[in-house]
């Protein structure tokens, strides 16, 4: 196995092994690779909650959460700017309650409205609406200075790189699971 110097805090500098790339089921002993990962799982769930909450802050003028923000934006990039309710929840990683919760806000709001499909009347769409199209362009631009200012800023290139593609690599993996 290879070592890579790493940085671990500004000015620190140690070995570090790169991960091995065979499945956690070959039966090898997962003692210290199951306390990395539980470590890298609580550093996650941290940078995840203190990042959203920074988030909230700075969106907390426009009257919306990062989440109805995050509809919005995939509703914007949406064919005909409509999504199946199954799809958003399948995309905002919501259970089904908490998307009928979140579509039911925004619609009171005016920035969404449910429709149901004429060929198949259990699909329900989620269409974004004029005013919804406006509150995501105001929103959009400071979600990503929010995202830049309290996460981006603090690693490099590099790093987002490296961290983009572990974590890809990580759904992949359990995607394909899922799928099994």
């Amino acid at each position: 196995m290879e070592e890579t110097v790493r940085t671990n805090a500004p000015g620190q500098a140690g070995p570090v092994s790169e991960p091995e790339d065979e499945p956690c089921s070959s039966g090898a002993d997962l003692g210290e690779r199951a306390r990395e990962a539980l470590d890298l799982w609580a550093a996650l769930l941290r940078v995840t909650n203190t990042i959203h909450a920074r988030v909230t802050e700075d969106l907390i003028g426009l009257g919306i959460t990062p989440e109805e923000v995050e509809l919005l934006m995939r509703l914007s990039r949406a064919p005909e700017e409509r999504l199946r309710m199954v799809e958003v929840s399948r995309s905002l990683l919501l259970s089904k309650s908490g998307v009928t919760r979140l579509v039911d806000r925004l619609e009171q709001r005016g920035l969404v409205e449910r429709a149901s499909c004429p060929e198949d009347r259990r699909v329900v769409y989620t269409t974004l609406t004029e005013r919804g199209r406006q509150a995501f362009n105001k929103a959009d631009p400071l979600l990503a200075a929010a995202v830049t200012e309290h996460l981006g800023c603090h690693l490099g290139a590099q790093e987002i790189a490296a961290m983009q593609k572990g974590l890809r690599k990580v759904l992949a993996a359990e995607d394909g699971a899922a799928a099994k």
